[in-house]
């Protein structure tokens, strides 16, 4: 007995030592308590205007809310336009299968696969829209099914639901949130160009060697920025308006990430005008860097200007070098150093711009569309809502329309996660797990309090703790799993009733439909992270194959940033398997590196002076490194030397000449350790 008390006392030291340590004062807490109160004044509001499902108001606030003001506004504008137009496209499905639930069902499957297709191969917030748009038609459609005659008034009621919810947040966000994105963008931006001016240091810096490869953090870390980007555009307007000249320093920070880590450039400390150009780089840069980390905007424009100028020292140094006939090997590397410089300086220029009164238009930038994940997808959901709502048909299933209603959402979510099979046993773990709350809630508490204050007085415990476990990486999807299952199976209504019965067959039918999701993404079509890896890479290596071809078909940036796009996806795809990942993406950077030297190669013989013999040997390297074999390296090598020889003869074009010879060697030297890998093409894997 004693032993017993003395383990709880233990147990309670404990458990007060954890409370006490909680600080309410961070800003996860700040979400918790702003959700809480979002979804408090979704229920007043919901009641006050008598809808029928007050509890659905408040399952829009617990989908939509955010740390991040900008991710609240950008999801409930697509939460609230995909429903629209979700609840529009039920009333014609309805109207066209009246009172014939199989035919529905093939419809609903159809309008479901097309709609995860669009949202798999859209982005942020319009990937959202197009999620909504599938499912609402199942939500509009409940329970109206068998009549249809009411089915604008269920496709009212959802819409009047979800706009409650989506405002009661947007209001609560706005008047207890600060916009912070913008805080956040800027400091990732100069966090990530403070890394790679140190990696263009470390190169520079007493002749060191380059980085080995950019690592898949820093990949992932870079891309990542676009993401915050987006967030913050919905957030700002001033922001919106400068977004594309932002993502244009982006991706030129990707290019000087890229240039940061080619092996081809080595400066010869020995060498005059290149320990000089170190010297330069080490001294101006480095001011520039610590500049860019104070994130002062007057800190930012002085940084530019530093950097200007090393930019402008280099280049009057090839000047110098040309003019005295000096070294080829040192203008080739103070080229490559200067095109890096460039790049930072233009990463620099999108950071400043974020600061100017006035909007710059710049290029437009493509994304990667994985068409082969968005028919996976779309007809993944064809198959499992046609087959579980027939199922349900056929045998009499009473609550067969719950398992369709949650099979959607949660189907059509999960499988636009980078582990769709974890995340929806995230939400089995989670809707386990409010079964006993609801139960003790809607059936011991509840009953016994009256008046809107002690309703929401009894609840707010089970939302905070739900709220609390989305602030934890690890237990988000069940935090968000918990919170929707805990206020659907209570369902506070507008006319309430607590029915036993009822409870345990909707917590049945729940369960079945979350645990079903699980094996429909595991069974059906299911995810391989490694083929989907795969396919990205051979989508980099038939862009660099066009690339060595015919060169750039538009801008470089645009051209690097589609790539960095494809390395973002193979990290995300691969983020349990970094070993694997880490050897692709040297493959792939390697085979990047290979494609940039080529691209430097057409822009030098777009020059009309290089002469035809240079041009045909030009044409010769090409066609060997787009179609390499075993040998090709060598080859590449003795084109090389032949050109470089060749320069002798044509004193006038010199330079030009040198340029050719070093790319073709640049390219020589990456066949040579990438040459295996790209020459072939996982046929399994084709986008």
């Amino acid at each position: 007995m004693n032993m017993l008390l003395l383990k709880g006392r233990s147990y309670a030291q404990h458990a007060l030592t954890a409370l006490t340590s909680v600080n309410v004062l961070t800003p996860g807490w700040a979400y918790v308590f702003r959700s809480a109160a979002a979804v408090a004044l979704a229920y007043a509001v919901a009641y006050s205007l008598q809808l029928d499902r007050a509890y659905s108001a408040a399952n829009s606030v617990m989908l939509v809310a955010s740390a991040s003001q900008g991710a609240t506004l950008g999801k409930g504008a697509s939460r609230l336009a995909g429903t629209i137009i979700g609840g529009i496209a039920a009333i014609v499905l309805l109207g066209l299968t009246i009172q014939a639930p199989a035919l529905f069902l093939i419809g609903y499957g159809l309008w479901l696969g097309m709609c995860s297709a669009a949202a798999t191969v859209s982005r942020h917030f319009r990937s959202t829209t197009f999620a909504v748009l599938g499912y609402t038609v199942g939500f509009a459609a409940y329970e109206v099914l068998e009549n249809p005659a009411h089915a604008f008034n269920g496709v009212a009621a959802r819409i009047a639901t979800v706009a409650v919810g989506v405002v009661c947040l947007g209001v609560v966000s706005a008047l207890f949130s600060r916009r912070a994105t913008r805080e956040k963008l800027e400091s990732a931006i100069a966090l990530q160009l403070g890394k790679v001016g140190r990696l263009i240091l470390a190169r520079t810096r007493n002749g060191g060697e380059p980085a080995s490869q950019a690592t898949p953090e820093q990949i992932a870390a870079l891309f990542a920025i676009d993401d915050l980007l987006e967030v913050s555009r919905a957030e700002s307007p001033e922001v919106a308006v400068r977004a594309v000249a932002v993502r244009d320093g982006l991706a030129a920070l990707f290019g000087a990430l890229l240039g940061a880590t080619e092996s081809s450039i080595r400066l010869d400390m020995e060498d005059h005008t290149q320990r000089a150009a170190a010297g330069q780089t080490v001294e101006l840069l480095a001011q520039a860097i610590e500049l860019v980390e104070s994130g002062e905007e007057s800190q930012l424009k002085e940084a530019l200007k530093k950097v200007a100028q090393l930019r402008r020292r280099l280049n009057r140094m090839v000047d110098e070098t040309e003019s005295q006939g000096g070294s080829s090997t040192a203008l080739i590397k103070l080229d490559r150093l200067i095109e890096v410089i460039s790049d930072w300086e233009a990463a620099l220029i999108g950071l400043v711009q974020l600061h100017s009164p006035r909007a710059h238009r710049t290029a437009s930038f493509r994304f990667h569309r994985d068409w082969h994940s968005a028919i996976k997808n779309g007809i993944r959901a064809l198959i499992f809502i046609t087959l579980v709502g027939e199922l349900g048909l056929l045998t009499g299933w009473r609550n067969w329309q719950t398992a369709i209603l949650l099979l959607a959402p949660y189907g059509i979510l999960m499988a636009m996660t980078g582990n769709p099979v974890a995340g929806a046993v995230s939400f089995v773990k989670g809707t386990a797990a409010a079964i006993a709350p609801a139960f003790l809630c809607g059936f011991f508490l509840l009953p016994h309090v009256q008046g809107f204050p002690l309703m929401i007085a009894v609840m707010l415990p089970f939302w905070i703790a739900g709220f609390y476990a989305i602030t934890k990486p690890n237990y988000a999807f069940a935090g968000m799993g918990y919170l929707v299952a805990f206020n659907t199976l209570i369902g506070e209504k507008n006319l309430m009733s607590y029915d036993m019965s009822a409870f345990f067959n909707y917590a049945l039918g729940w369960m079945i439909a979350v645990i079903a999701t699980v094996y429909v993404l595991k069974l059906i079509l299911p995810h391989d992270p490694r083929r989907n890896a795969g396919r990205l890479s051979n989508a980099i290596r038939n862009d660099v194959r066009q690339l060595i071809s015919s060169g750039y078909s538009g801008p470089r940036l645009v051209w690097e940033h589609l790539q960095h796009h494809r390395l973002a996806g193979i990290v995300a795809n691969l983020k349990g398997d970094k070993d694997y990942a880490s050897t692709l993406l040297s493959k792939c950077v390697g085979v990047l590196h290979l494609g940039r030297s080529s691209a430097r190669l057409h822009l030098t013989l777009q020059d009309t002076e290089v002469p035809a013999s240079v041009r045909q040997q030009a044409s010769e390297a090409l066609n060997e490194a787009g179609n390499p074999t075993q040998g090709t390296g060598k080859r590449l090598a003795v084109i090389s030397e032949v050109v470089h020889a060749s320069a002798d003869t044509h004193q006038t074009n010199r330079r030009a000449i040198h340029r050719i010879s070093a790319c073709i060697r640049d390219m020589g030297g990456l066949v040579e350790l990438h040459g295996d890998w790209f020459a072939t093409n996982d046929r399994n894997s084709q986008c």
